[in-house]
């Protein structure tokens, strides 16, 4: 029997030729995992760092919004002169001062004049103060029909930068609303307060905020 070269060769040839086939698909395939491999490391690292990137600017965005200072409440106020006595003071808008006499002025609301604050100073000098504080418990003992005023520490208890010293304040409760009565020394004055207020002391930190303001 004759040795058919013919059909050898063939055979190698087709032989190689798949061997050469199957490297190359393999190589794709190898090349191909590490490449979509990548991609969804890329892509996952990617969405976790934006979601993380994200949230955090919308934590730190929600955490300043919304934070602002507080208004200063006497920021609309006027400087007004009081025409019988030698201070003057910030009037907020809504409030009128007007003297009742000499010595004796009252700042009262323009949208209730029930609700008003009488304001008295004299100089600094010996007595004046003592005199001011015992004359304001008569007069609260009086307008409550004798009721022992209540003595107030919470009264211009931060306000020593305003020059506000010696703060004395008192409280009773009348059948109109409560009267709130405070003494203090500022610039050279003896400065007493006597705040008229509504049931539900509608006005009492405004007044308070005015008379800080006395200079």
């Amino acid at each position: 029997m004759k040795f058919n070269w013919k059909i050898v060769c063939t055979g190698f040839a087709a032989a190689i030729l798949l061997t050469a086939c199957g490297t190359d698909n393999a190589e794709q395939k190898e090349g191909a995992n590490p490449d979509n491999a990548e991609q969804v490391v890329d892509e996952t690292n990617g969405s976790s760092t934006d979601g993380t990137s994200a949230d955090s600017e919308s934590k730190s965005g929600s955490s300043s919004e919304g934070v602002e200072e507080s208004p200063d409440k006497m920021a609309d106020a006027v400087l007004t002169e009081s025409d019988e006595q030698s201070y003057a003071i910030e009037v907020l808008p809504g409030y009128t001062l007007t003297s009742e006499e000499p010595g004796r002025d009252s700042l009262y609301a323009e949208e209730n004049s029930n609700a008003f604050m009488r304001i008295e100073t004299q100089p600094a000098e010996d007595g004046s103060y003592d005199y001011l504080l015992e004359n304001m418990q008569e007069v609260l003992k009086a307008a409550s029909n004798g009721g022992e005023p209540e003595e107030l520490t919470d009264v211009y208890s931060d306000v020593a930068d305003k020059g506000i010293e010696n703060v004395k304040a008192f409280k009773v409760d009348t059948e109109t609303g409560p009267v709130t009565g405070v003494v203090f020394e500022k610039d050279g004055m003896v400065v007493r307060l006597t705040v008229f207020d509504t049931p539900d002391e509608k006005y009492k930190d405004d007044f308070l905020n005015m008379g800080q303001t006395i200079q």
